[in-house]
């Protein structure tokens, strides 16, 4: 009877031990705890509503809002959750413009007390969305072929409208179209995109489409030609025009190339010198340039007129300064003696002042002379131009004589 007690005391203590035993794990296991948990994302409601409002919400991370979720629960439990176990949202239905603190909403698993929430609010930036006309600038990428000229670029259509935010609209600087034109030597038509640039030249990428433009952009080939200038009149008595020169002398033109192939020359307005006594300097229109791209010029040609005093001057030459043509190698001549011959010349008065001796040849040509005693004219040559050329003799005598048949001087 005894054995029999004793078993039954030690199945109690056991039963005792095993019941403690399990209330105190479940005593530590499952006491409630509080647990934070970070990046539970954050839901925006009624943003439609919002946008049909013609607002938009501009925070830059409004697709990434995250808050920190506090709570409070038994242990097993709250081991056994996530942040995604949480769910976050603010609401923006009724929000007007400008910067209005939004309160976060978190709800959390059934048997999960929230404690807290950081950030508590969101701010809310609400701007109106606007739009504005913008007119388009062309740009252009590369260069042309050489020798080519770009000609005035039409495009259509000269503006667009761009829809937005309104900090991102008035941001908005300038509306560029660029247009590829490397080596070109042809018209050049495409459709290109509008993009919008701030300030800074920063793109500014907005959620409504732009539009597109058609560019034209006309490639002429060119040429240099020859500008001509155009004297009428005579200047006073006593002076001479002397040259007539323009400046520039050429000009660089840009046509289609038909037209082009037809152009020599551009001749100038006529320029009236009568009268003149001096230089005549004068701007002047180019004639017959319709049709025609004038290029590289940045002021009218001018035409100088150079008209000089005519003036006379007289040189002293010898018989010894004359020189002999066609002369025989056989022969021999004897000029008869005379006076210093009188050179006058008539010119303008540069060329006559600059004029050196050196500059006039006396000469005799003996080609039709005989031997024995002959008349031949005296001439008087330059490489100048003169008004006159005056000679105190027009002509000298002299004696042709064989070598062989030559007079002994007298010692």
């Amino acid at each position: 009877m005894k054995i029999k007690n004793d078993k039954l005391v030690i199945q109690i203590t056991c039963l005792v031990v095993s019941i403690v035993l399990w209330m105190t794990v479940m005593l530590v296991t499952n006491q409630t705890l509080e647990q934070s948990y970070p990046n539970v994302a954050v839901t925006i409601r009624n943003l439609p509503a919002l946008e049909n409002s013609n607002l938009v919400m501009m925070n830059p991370d409004k697709e990434n809002i995250t808050v920190t979720v506090k709570a409070t629960g038994l242990t097993e439990q709250l081991n056994s959750i996530s942040s995604r176990d949480f769910t976050a949202y603010i609401d923006v239905l009724g929000f007007k413009e400008g910067i209005t603190n939004a309160k976060v909403e978190v709800v959390g698993p059934g048997g999960v007390d929230i404690v807290s929430v950081y950030p508590q609010q969101i701010a809310c930036n609400i701007e109106g969305v606007i739009s504005k006309v913008m007119d388009v600038t062309v740009q252009f990428d590369g260069i042309h072929a050489n020798n080519y000229y770009r000609g005035q670029t039409v495009f259509s259509p000269s503006s667009v409208k761009i829809t937005g935010p309104r900090s991102v609209v008035n941001s908005a600087s300038k509306a560029v179209a660029t247009i590829n034109i490397n080596g070109a030597v042809d018209d050049v038509v495409k459709t290109v995109p509008v993009r919008i640039y701030d300030d800074t030249d920063n793109e500014i990428f907005l959620s409504a489409p732009i539009g597109n433009v058609k560019v034209t952009v006309p490639i002429y080939p060119t040429k240099y030609v020859a500008l001509k200038p155009s004297v009428t009149g005579l200047p006073e008595e006593g002076y001479e025009l002397v040259d007539v020169t323009v400046k520039p002398e050429r000009v660089r033109i840009a046509a289609e190339q038909d037209v082009l192939d037809t152009i020599r020359e551009l001749s100038l307005e006529e320029l009236d010198i009568t009268g003149a006594y001096n230089n005549i300097l004068s701007v002047r229109n180019i004639l017959n340039a319709e049709g025609l791209i004038l290029l590289d010029m940045t002021s009218k040609p001018v035409v100088n007129a150079i008209v000089e005093k005519i003036i006379e001057r007289e040189f002293k030459f010898t018989y010894d300064d004359i020189q002999f043509i066609n002369k025989s190698e056989n022969t021999e001549v004897i000029l008869e003696e005379g006076e210093e011959i009188t050179v006058k010349v008539v010119g303008t008065s540069t060329l006559v002042n600059e004029l050196e001796k050196s500059d006039l040849i006396l000469t005799l040509d003996l080609s039709e002379t005989v031997p024995g005693i002959n008349k031949v004219d005296l001439q008087c040559v330059s490489e100048f131009t003169f008004k006159e050329i005056e000679l105190s003799r027009e002509s000298l005598t002299l004696e042709i004589v064989e070598a062989a048949g030559r007079p002994q001087r007298e010692e």
